[in-house]
């Protein structure tokens, strides 16, 4: 299956949708962008696209995000008084699905929306699934290095976050993510079966969430998102034969 993670090249080109900026006109544009991307990907061929949402991060105040790990390439966090009201986010965020389940109708073309933050009123709260309940044909991707360090974050149990959203969890970005004795915080680690609940709150229990997933949703697109020089050949292949038996296949020879 082929799809299209928004946007497909970075050097001096377009940055993730600010779907979620303080400024109603790039609000606005955001959608006007992700609109023209879906197109584009519709004719060459895709069968989904995917953005990030919630974008950009909201500043929670005490957080040191730096340290616990977040890199923010696109967008700074922006101060948590520029969303002062729930109510005032999810009149946008419902606008914002509206849009994309509108998009996705008209273009034949599945939009996904992968977990980003952090944001309290996603993540601390129950926002996320309540627009998914309006608009359950649009699709979320959980990435589980990220949804570690959300969990982490948020000071909240990676796969009790996870659950909350399986009715809509159709794509999987599998990789593992920890913090060392030194605190410092990796991603992108090949996913071993043995990542479980059990090495939680140092190590993302990626497998476990894995597991989850598939039970819920068999059918769900599940993308290999690891770096392979992270572990060695014997281990990578070990990996590979994991994951190929999570989805239920024989692995490749």
């Amino acid at each position: 299956m082929i799809g299209a993670h928004h946007p497909t090249h970075r050097e001096g080109g377009p940055a993730w949708c600010r779907f979620l900026d303080p400024d109603p006109a790039v609000r606005t544009e955001a959608l006007e962008v992700a609109c023209s991307a879906a197109q584009a990907a519709h004719r060459l061929g895709a069968r989904y696209i995917l953005f990030h949402f919630p974008w950009p991060a909201l500043q929670m105040p005490g957080a040191d995000y730096a340290a616990l790990g977040w890199r923010f390439r696109d967008a700074d966090p922006i101060p948590m008084e520029a969303w002062p009201r729930e109510a005032d986010l999810y009149d946008w965020s419902r606008r914002c699905f509206d849009r994309l389940a509108e998009l996705q109708e008209r273009e034949r073309i599945r939009v996904v929306l992968e977990i980003d933050g952090p944001n309290p009123h996603f993540f601390d709260g129950e926002l996320y699934g309540r627009l998914f309940e309006e608009f359950p044909d649009l699709s979320l991707c959980l990435d589980t290095g990220r949804l570690g360090l959300l969990a982490r974050t948020h000071g909240q149990d990676p796969l009790a976050l996870a659950a909350r959203w399986l009715p809509w969890t159709r794509y999987l970005h599998l990789h593992t993510s920890f913090w060392d004795e030194q605190g410092r915080f990796h991603n992108h680690v090949p996913t071993r079966g043995s990542h479980t609940r059990d090495l939680w709150p140092r190590v993302t229990p990626a497998a476990d969430i894995a597991r989850m997933v598939v039970e819920a949703q068999p059918r769900a697109v599940i993308v290999l998102e690891h770096n392979p020089q992270t572990v060695t050949p014997q281990e990578l292949e070990a990996c590979h034969e994991w994951a190929a038996t999570l989805a239920g296949r024989s692995p490749a020879r």
